[in-house]
């Protein structure tokens, strides 16, 4: 019997290029991880984005996530929807900050967040004295999800939506690329994704002051001081 060659799932592709970027980075000492090549990356996504996306590149989509709730205010015992299809990293930094997620199941059509489901939880939410800080709303396996009727109960209801993109890069509803509807979006560049850089992510919003604010927040917060002083929280996302 012959033997049946393997189907991988979301194998990586190299255009053969990538050799010889990494060999720039070497000779130009750009060893640390930032540099050249990490702006032109922020900005090749942002040409690609349109819609005056500001785009902050960090080491996983995970980190962006948690960046995105900590820049919306959410904090220990809020309430945080998230759709329950979806790989745990969506949910997973909700949990971090103390703060509690509310699943919602999926609709057939996109497998994604039921828009009708959405709206009754947040009303049972509301009835009970909890306003939701966020909703995290995934286009999963690359499908958008509805987006029109998502995002209008957010803001009849006046909850940001953070854009889980992670597996969309490239998908499109009506025409808009996805990353671009929420709050804020986030990228993910891990092994499996549309494209890796084996590991990383990004953060994409509409101000280049959430753009800087990320940066700040994602390099340990810094204050710009000739000290090592930190009037806040930061972390090792870059």
């Amino acid at each position: 019997m012959a033997t049946k060659s393997k189907i991988w799932l979301s194998s990586p592709h190299m255009s053969g290029k990538e050799q010889a970027f990494v060999k720039e980075a070497f000779d130009t000492n750009w060893v640390a991880p930032l540099g050249p090549n990490v702006d032109g990356f922020e900005k090749g996504l942002e040409t690609y984005l349109g819609e005056g996306s500001h785009v902050a590149a960090l080491s996983a989509g995970t980190a962006a996530i948690h960046l995105a709730l900590v820049l919306l205010g959410v904090g220990r015992d809020d309430e945080v929807i998230c759709q329950s299809k979806t790989f745990s990293a969506s949910a997973n930094p909700i949990v971090y900050l103390g703060a509690k997620p509310v699943f919602i199941d999926s609709e057939r059509e996109t497998w994604n967040m039921c828009p009708d489901t959405l709206e009754d939880a947040i009303k049972d939410r509301i009835s009970k004295g909890k306003h939701p800080k966020a909703i995290i709303a995934v286009h999963l396996y690359g499908m958008p999800y509805k987006v029109d009727a998502i995002h209008d109960i957010a803001s009849n209801y006046d909850i940001p939506v953070i854009e889980d993109s992670a597996e969309s890069l490239g998908s499109r509803y009506k025409g808009r690329k996805c990353g671009t509807f929420g709050e804020i979006g986030i990228l993910s560049f891990n092994g499996n994704k549309i494209i890796t850089t084996s590991g990383g992510g990004a953060l994409v919003s509409k101000s280049k002051a959430v753009k800087e604010k990320t940066v700040f927040l994602a390099t340990q917060a810094r204050d710009d001081s000739p000290a090592y002083l930190h009037s806040h929280i930061g972390y090792n996302y870059r």
